[in-house]
């Protein structure tokens, strides 16, 4: 599946002037969170792109129960969750994984997913949890984080390139029985670095 931030168009919730805010890490006590999650962010997202078929398969092998389970216990893998007044609203997932030729083999590392319940997009959250994915890839060592991201999915796209990732190409991926074209792209972590030196 594809990997971006949730683009459907459910009523917003504002958060309050008081809201606490905050993004922690995942533990073993956040598995059905984190499958109930995201199924209804994958659901959001694609549910105009892909039929109900293709998204119902998806969830039920890629973000079951024992798979979330097995991430969790997986020391390449890292959750993290944002949370409004305790409330877990959206989900980052970083792995190690291998790289496509187009990514800079540079000690890199893949956010394999970022989603927000769509009713809580462009309260600040989805910033503070990129904010705390670059930091932590940081402190780890790491020296490039990359991404796919729809092509087309213009909001996603905007995003990251905020955060300072560049396309440097694209790829067809497996979507169910079709595929589709993804683009790749990734951020030099020094630069991330520079732009919080500013």
């Amino acid at each position: 599946m594809i990997h971006d931030i949730s683009m459907a168009a459910n009523q917003p919730q504002h958060v309050a002037g008081k809201a606490s805010i905050a993004v922690r890490r995942a533990t073993q006590a956040d598995t059905s969170t984190l499958t109930e999650l995201g199924a209804r962010t994958i659901r959001q997202t694609y549910g105009a792109a892909f039929s109900p078929e293709v998204l119902d398969r998806y969830n039920s092998e890629a973000l079951n129960t024992e798979q979330i389970k097995a991430d969790l216990a997986n020391p390449e893998i890292v959750y993290f969750l944002a949370t409004v007044n305790h409330q877990v609203v959206g989900y980052a997932k970083l792995q190690t994984t291998p790289t496509p030729g187009a990514i800079a083999d540079t000690h890199p590392i893949e956010l394999v997913r970022l989603y927000l319940d769509s009713r809580w997009i462009g309260q600040g959250i989805g910033a503070k949890l990129m904010q705390t994915v670059l930091d932590f890839a940081v402190n780890h060592g790491f020296q490039t984080c990359w991404l796919r991201v729809l092509e087309g999915n213009e909001r996603a796209i905007a995003f990251y390139r905020r955060w300072g990732f560049v396309e440097v190409g694209s790829e067809t991926y497996p979507a169910g029985d079709v595929s589709v074209t993804v683009l790749l792209m990734q951020l030099a972590l020094k630069l991330h670095l520079s732009i919080l030196g500013e």
